[in-house]
């Protein structure tokens, strides 16, 4: 419990810096299975990095949008279970939390905070409370929220975004995800995604769930990964193509 207490300080350390300055886009990672929170940190720097270093950065406000890792096994089991409560499409989402009772935009601040505690208890999203404030507060301060979500983090920010589009922060195209090697079944609009069709942990998972097709070859590279998953060593890898992909979507998406 106590280091778990230090991460999320570290993690709104992290995503205050810099909020002094003008309200520019707010870049946000969101990780995948078996991430310790120090890999986590590594892949935001590396995402910061990457942009900074092909000139894409404009300033941004990076943060840090941690969900703990308890195994692998664990982990898997959790995907599953979120994949098994995970809506048709995004359509569905108010549908799926309130039997279609209201309406997205209807929702007063209090069913949403009760929404987000549903959440995290049944879909096991403990993190998605401190997600959610995280993303509140730099809308608040006039950002846009471009999430950069890996692997299972994509389930997370698919939640997180359908919450805050729906609810009083009315926040359609004020948050919006890139989906990086997703598990998901559906993207928001204005969101997008990449996953390649290579991605054997993708792969796998779409045998007996429905997930997004793939849209992307990067090829075998055992030597990188050879499940053809990791967002450094594969997807942000700068010589492979899906690298420039996504920094640009990212770019484009912040303004």
């Amino acid at each position: 419990m106590h280091q778990r207490t230090i991460a999320l300080a570290a993690a709104l350390l992290l995503a205050t810096a810099g909020s002094a300055h003008a309200a520019t886009s707010a870049v946000v990672y969101v990780n995948g299975i078996q991430n310790t929170f120090d890999d986590a940190i590594a892949s935001l720097q590396l995402l910061k990095g990457s942009l900074q270093a092909r000139k894409l950065d404009k300033g941004y406000v990076y943060g840090n949008a941690y969900n703990a890792t308890n195994g692998f096994f664990a982990d898997l089991q959790q995907v599953f279970r979120q994949k098994n409560q995970e809506t048709q499409s995004a359509r569905d989402f108010w549908r799926y939390v309130d039997g279609g009772a209201a309406q997205p935009g209807w929702m007063s601040q209090a069913m949403v905070d009760s929404y987000v505690k549903s959440f995290a208890g049944e879909q096991q999203m403990t993190e998605l409370p401190q997600h959610v404030n995280m993303y509140r507060r730099y809308l608040g301060e006039g950002r846009k929220v471009v999430l950069v979500a890996h692997s299972q983090g994509n389930l997370y920010a698919n939640v997180g975004q359908n919450l805050l589009v729906g609810g009083p922060e009315k926040a359609l195209g004020k948050v919006v995800t890139v989906g990086v090697a997703t598990p998901a079944q559906y993207v928001l609009p204005q969101s997008s995604y990449v996953t390649s069709s290579w991605d054997q942990v993708i792969n796998g998972l779409r045998v007996v769930k429905t997930v997004l097709p793939a849209n992307a070859s990067i090829g075998f590279h055992p030597i990188s990964d050879m499940l053809g998953h990791s967002f450094a060593k594969i997807y942000l890898n700068k010589d492979y193509a899906t690298s420039g992909s996504i920094l640009q979507q990212v770019s484009q998406k912040a303004g």
